[in-house]
């Protein structure tokens, strides 16, 4: 494990040869009794990642239908973090949404509104996926329209603008404002977008409608090569762009940035948190080592891999630090094999590493800083070591441990740790509040300035 002392390092590569072994006698014990399984495996980790074929039946069919629904709900209330369920009545969930979920008229219906049911948990990380968003996750692509939108003084402005987007090339740039989607208010369907499921923050809410509207232009798409959806925009002298717009098709695949900034400031951006970038990290590392100062670009970054989140801590502290605190259901550690193996401890910590990178840090955030970047943010600002700059983040701070399969195809992620500062804070349906808040403003955007990132660099140098 990077980061980690040499015998750490070795009692991470013995574990992971032990889960290896595991994986596989799992995979030929077929006799193994179900008890015996939850014995080595409570919480079901090694058979929800063990690959399965496609699904061969659909959701047309009545009974599976109904057994999507039952394992869905099941599974809720059987592992959910909280035994509480947030305070939420599940069996009377499950009264008022099962019959509404079995009336869908199509599988996207269908599957839209099994994750509504589960949206009454305020969750963000609990939620269904179609077979369709599986494949696309598996894939690491995502049909987008390359927008990224925000309400802004009473009105939806443009935040960003991928540049192979059709948005970028009808002209549409960052800092203008959409008017009409579909010849509809743009605000007032952005605001029924919203209120079609519950989000753990008002951060999380306001990001759920622009998936949506992807959605609806996807669909459209579909049904039509010739189709998409037709927006419509104002420049910012009132002149305006209305095009007919259709997604295309974008990688996923988490990115690292590591540069040393004109003014010498070292930069580190990271999109996602993934173990496939672990070799990178250690590199961005050696090439910023000499610099005076850091800046930890952790905006949009949406989370991803806990083990990754321990080793970018790691960097940053010579000694053992403990950061934090892991809940679970049971009020034990997540562990496999008799808790031979422990997968998330109840203490969350670091090592420390002699060549670990002690100077000025500043981390920054935004509304769609979530999971597993806000525990690393948390983290950072809870002991000293850094400074948040930017704004509050999505307040999204739980952890999965897998998808579960579903019938039909679609799978269901559950929520099953939830995590706390040193201070005993939680950072779920709160969001780290930034020492220094540079909110997002429409004229700095249509200027094309990035005011976080200035004011980053003039705290780090002025100390």
């Amino acid at each position: 494990m990077p980061g980690a002392s040499a015998a750490a390092r070795r009692g991470a590569r013995r574990q992971q040869a032990l889960l290896r072994r595991l994986c596989g006698a799992v995979l030929v014990a077929s006799a193994l009794t179900l008890g015996g399984c939850a014995s080595l495996d409570p919480y079901d980790v090694i058979g929800r990642h063990i690959p399965t074929g496609p699904p061969v039946e659909a959701v047309t069919a009545a009974d599976v239908r109904e057994a999507a629904v039952d394992v869905t709900w099941r599974t809720i209330a059987d592992r959910y973090y909280r035994a509480d369920l947030n305070g939420v009545d599940w069996a009377a969930t499950r009264t008022e949404w099962g019959p509404r979920i079995l009336a869908a008229t199509d599988e996207d219906e269908f599957w839209r509104r099994l994750d509504q049911m589960v949206g009454v948990l305020a969750d963000s990380h609990t939620r269904v996926e179609s077979p369709k968003q599986v494949a696309r996750r598996a894939a690491q692509q995502a049909p987008t329209l390359g927008l990224g939108l925000r309400v802004l003084d009473g009105a939806l402005v443009v935040l960003a603008v991928h540049p192979d987007s059709d948005a970028f090339w009808a002209g549409v740039r960052a800092g203008m404002r959409l008017t009409h989607i579909d010849g509809r208010d743009a605000l007032d369907q952005w605001r029924a977008w919203q209120a079609q499921r519950r989000y753990s923050t008002p951060q999380a809410e306001r990001r759920a409608p622009l998936r949506m509207l992807n959605d609806v232009a996807l669909r459209a798409a579909e049904a039509d090569p010739r189709g998409g959806i037709v927006l419509r925009f104002d420049r910012d002298d009132g002149g305006p762009i209305t095009a007919r717009l259709r997604p295309r098709t974008v990688s996923t695949a988490p990115q690292l940035t590591a540069r040393t900034l004109p003014s010498g400031v070292g930069y580190l951006r990271l999109t996602a948190f993934s173990d496939t970038l672990r070799g990178r990290l250690d590199e961005a590392f050696t090439q910023l080592a000499d610099t005076p100062a850091m800046i930890l670009d952790l905006r949009g970054n949406g989370g991803g891999s806990l083990a990754f989140a321990n080793a970018l801590l790691g960097h940053f502290f010579k000694q053992k630090t403990v950061l934090g605190h892991a809940r679970t259901r049971s009020g034990e550690p997540v562990a496999l094999a008799f808790g031979a193996i422990r997968i998330i401890p109840l203490e969350l910590s670091v090592p420390g590493r002699a060549d670990a990178y002690d100077r000025p840090l500043v981390v920054l955030l935004d509304d769609a800083s979530a999971s597993a970047s806000e525990l690393t943010a948390a983290a950072l600002q809870a002991s000293g070591r850094a400074r948040v700059i930017g704004e509050p983040s999505c307040g999204c701070l739980l952890a999965f441990l897998g998808y579960r399969r579903l019938p039909g195809g679609g799978e269901l992620a559950y929520s099953e740790v939830g995590f706390e500062t040193l201070s005993g804070a939680r950072i779920e349906g709160q969001g780290v509040e930034p020492d220094l808040p540079v909110p997002r403003d429409a004229r700095d955007l249509r200027a094309q300035r990035d005011r976080a990132l200035e004011i980053a660099q003039q705290a780090l140098m002025e100390r």
